[in-house]
Formats: C-alpha cells, structure tokens, sequence
C-alpha cells in the first residue's frame, strides 16, 4: 500500500507529549498535510470524548478521521513514562482502510518499536 505514514503521539524518553514521525518532533499537527485532528484530541481528548477510564491496561482504542486522505488512530492510556494520570500515547496511521485497522496498528508499532517494547502490558486493539 502506498503513502503509508504512521506517526506517534506522546513521551519519548521523559515526561513531554509530542507529535512525532520516525525522525522529527511535529509541534505543529496542523503542518501534517489532511491530518484532521488538533493537540487537544491527541493529549488524551479521544480518550475523553470516548469516556474511556483512565486505566493503563493495554486497551488500545481506535477511531479515524480525514478528508480526502483516512487516518486511523489508536490511542490508550500510559504511564510508561510520565506516571501522572491522563498521560496517554497513540498512533496515528495513513495509508490503510478501516478494515485493515490491525495491520495499520502493526505497521506503527515496528515504527515505533520502543514504544511498545515500554509498555507493561501487551497492546490489544479493542473491537
């Protein structure tokens, strides 16, 4: 599949949520050409909106957005690296359709293998 792009939103190595491609920090998500959502949905509001508790157990949670280009996101709770409550992480993926949800959560996670290799619980992508 072509234009293939995942990104990734959260901490790296200490407390500081950021956008994130495999090389750069994106301060800005309004520069990621049809990214359709703001820093607000990114730090922890599709958790909110979901009404998703804040638990760090693994579920990841997904939705997608975008015009004319989809995006997938998938987003969970995580206290990996900044232990304070409402810190959360997720990917946020282009390139795939809403059917190939867990091959586009695949594809972030080898881009994004410290990440997951972090987290103390596996990542389940909830239906």
């Amino acid at each position: 599949m072509s234009g293939e792009l995942a990104l990734y939103f959260g901490c790296r190595d200490v407390a500081g949520h950021f956008l994130r491609s495999e090389r750069e920090t994106i301060y800005e998500p309004s520069s990621v050409p049809g990214f359709p959502w703001n820093e607000g949905h990114l730090d922890s509001g599709l958790l909110k909106n979901g009404k998703h508790p804040d638990v760090y157990d693994g579920k990841v949670f997904w939705t997608c957005g975008g015009r004319p280009l989809l995006w997938l996101a998938f987003f969970w709770w995580d206290n990996s690296v900044d232990r304070r409550g409402g810190s959360n992480s997720g990917f946020y993926v282009r390139g795939f359709d809403v059917a190939g949800r867990q091959a586009a959560l695949d594809y972030a996670c080898t881009i994004f293998p410290k990440v997951v290799a972090r987290q103390r619980q596996p990542l389940v992508l909830q239906p």
